[in-house]
């Protein structure tokens, strides 16, 4: 059999059949043949990306959900600039708050940050202009603390520290500290004050006070040790003690406030009318003991030292929960540092590769 004629018949067929399909034909099909090896790894990628059902030894199936490279360094990435931004936030107003030192600020510093219902008060209290700046008020309480005489030897009015003292000392407050700065003095004037009330009062309220007074400050004792209640006012609790003995002095000298400065006491301290009515009284005494400008320099201490005292547990409690989300912020770094090893680890296996979500060890929740 002569094959070279056969195979040549076969070779004319086969040529015809090329031949018979037009260029065009051809270029799809090449088109098509390219386009095909272009998604065969995107639809394998794809694939897996689909949710599987793997069955427990119960017999009961569960899906497990996939996560792709570029999902995950993207969640990663918005959750970083995120996090960077609340950072810069909680650094930026602390370190504001840092700054604001209402312990060693004077009268017009202090007066200067206070409520327009604060300084409000200071005018009844001082009888000075309603718009009068807060040097004005300052003034007003060094003059109304200072002797005629005195003042003219030294040229001008007392200090403003010397004030505080000296009220101090009149509201019955021992072991002065010969040099000391306002806030400090203050602290004692305010003490004294509270005493006054307390001594007078019947023991529930003064359990009542001390737990009211002793509870939003950081070392809060029991009820019923009043010195050591007094000796530890700070924050809040500070703030109470002063709002509350101012009310009960200008009760005493009969002045009425534009703005309540009883404020911050709970409902039950507010019906406890007996010590502050015991109070008032002593304060009257002590002001007609002692002449008519303790009218304005009890009172208008007293108004300071409770601006003051909101101001710093004001600033201090911000303090507090700025650090509290300082810490969350340093727990949620750790986090995207351990996120950011795990994607370094995927990265080695290609910027196409999937993993099970459960195996993230923090998946961040950022869109």
């Amino acid at each position: 059999m002569d094959y070279s004629k056969v195979l040549g018949t076969q070779g004319e067929e086969m040529t015809d059949v090329f031949s018979f399909l037009p260029h065009w034909a051809w270029i799809v099909l090449a088109m098509s043949l390219l386009l095909a090896v272009a998604l065969i790894p995107k639809l394998r990628g794809k694939k897996r990306r689909e949710v599987l059902l793997l069955e427990t030894n119960c017999g009961v199936y569960y899906p497990v959900f996939w996560v792709s490279y570029a999902e995950l360094k993207g969640k990663y990435e918005r959750s970083l600039d995120d996090w960077q931004v609340k950072d810069s936030k909680i650094n930026s107003r602390l370190c504001k708050l840092n700054s604001q030192g209402y312990e060693v600020m004077g009268v017009p510093e202090v007066l200067s940050h206070a409520s327009t219902e604060e300084r409000g008060n200071l005018t009844t209290i001082l009888g000075v202009n309603v718009s009068t700046d807060p040097l004005v008020f300052a003034d007003a309480l060094r003059k109304a603390g200072s002797n005629g005489l005195v003042s003219l030897f030294r040229g001008g009015y007392v200090p403003y520290e010397e004030v505080v003292k000296d009220v101090a000392k009149k509201l019955g407050a021992k072991k002065m500290p010969k040099s000391g700065s306002a806030f400090e003095l203050e602290r004692h004037a305010i003490g004294a004050a509270v005493k006054k009330i307390l001594d007078k009062a019947s023991p529930d309220e003064r359990k009542a006070m001390l737990a009211e007074f002793g509870k939003t400050s950081p070392g809060w004792v029991p009820a019923g040790t009043a010195a050591l209640v007094l000796a530890n006012l700070s924050g809040f609790g500070l703030y109470m003690a002063a709002s509350s003995t101012l009310a009960a002095v200008t009760s005493a000298v009969g002045v009425t406030l534009p703005f309540a400065a009883y404020t911050g006491m709970s409902s039950l301290l507010a019906t406890l009318t007996g010590p502050l009515g015991w109070g008032a009284l002593l304060f009257a005494g002590v002001i007609k003991l002692f002449g008519e400008d303790y009218k304005k320099t009890i009172p208008g201490v007293l108004a300071v030292a409770s601006a003051r005292a909101r101001l710093i547990a004001s600033r201090d409690d911000e303090i507090s929960k700025l650090n509290k989300q300082r810490n969350l912020q340093s727990e949620a770094r750790c986090r995207l540092e351990v996120l950011a090893k795990f994607l370094f680890g995927m990265e080695q296996h290609g910027t196409n590769h999937y993993v099970p979500k459960a195996s993230v060890p923090w998946l961040p929740q950022a869109n």
